[in-house]
């Protein structure tokens, strides 16, 4: 009896727990052409050692506040992945945007308005809970 409750018990827990990860919706978030300049380019993402990523990323400023936004962008699906400006290929002297909305479609990221972004020259898509990196591309001012 004692094993039936055990492997009960097991079963339950196993079927309760749930694979996390990221929306896979595809996204069209745009940026306002007629209130918006462009401050960087990028010539697409480049593989990481745990992912696919495709697709640019630009740095916009919009009435004086920053966003970075990923366009034509896709990635392969992972739990945490986070979305990052950083100072090097690797999220050393980054911030942290937030959490990836899809893993399709074009999406938008408000960047702090304490960052100075010249100094940041990558985009990074980041697993956080595994300290994996999916991919990443960098800036043209």
């Amino acid at each position: 009896m004692k094993k039936i409750i055990y492997f009960s018990t097991i079963i339950a827990l196993m079927a309760s727990c749930k694979k996390e990860s990221t929306p896979t919706a595809v996204l069209n978030e745009k940026v306002d052409m007629m209130m918006s300049k462009p401050e960087t380019d990028s010539s697409g993402f480049i593989n990481g050692p745990y992912g696919s990523v495709r697709g640019t990323a630009r740095i916009y400023i919009t009435n004086g506040k920053y966003q970075l936004a990923l366009e034509n962008f896709s990635s392969s699906n992972g739990p945490d992945l986070k979305v990052y400006i950083s100072k090097e290929q690797r999220p050393v002297n980054f911030v942290n945007l937030g959490s990836l909305k899809s893993t399709k479609g074009n999406q938008l990221y408000d960047i702090p308005g304490n960052v100075k972004v010249q100094d940041y020259a990558y985009a990074l898509i980041y697993c956080q809970q595994y300290s994996h990196l999916f991919g990443y591309t960098q800036f043209t001012y």
